[in-house]
């Protein structure tokens, strides 16, 4: 997931491209933008992509989001068990 729900590529290098930042909407766009992005890699062309690539991404509050999520996850898995 992203902060602001959307969709991402990043690229990594000239043979690699990872796409993220579904939330909860993969199924469509992540057969999509995996097939697209097969595509770009394959043929050396960004423009096929639905979104321009980024060289790097940083979600703010990433750790402290984690871990309210974390916690949510953990306390209700403790107390299913009760």
């Amino acid at each position: 997931m992203t902060g602001d729900h959307i969709l991402r590529i990043v690229r990594f290098g000239p043979a690699a491209l990872a796409c993220f930042g579904y939330s909860g909407r993969g199924i469509g766009p992540g057969t999509a933008f995996g097939t697209l992005a097969a595509e770009a890699l394959l043929t050396g062309e960004d423009a096929v992509l639905p979104v321009a690539p980024v060289t790097q991404h940083h979600e703010t509050f990433a750790p402290l989001r984690a871990a309210y999520y974390e916690t949510g996850a953990v306390l209700t898995h403790a107390v299913k068990a009760r």
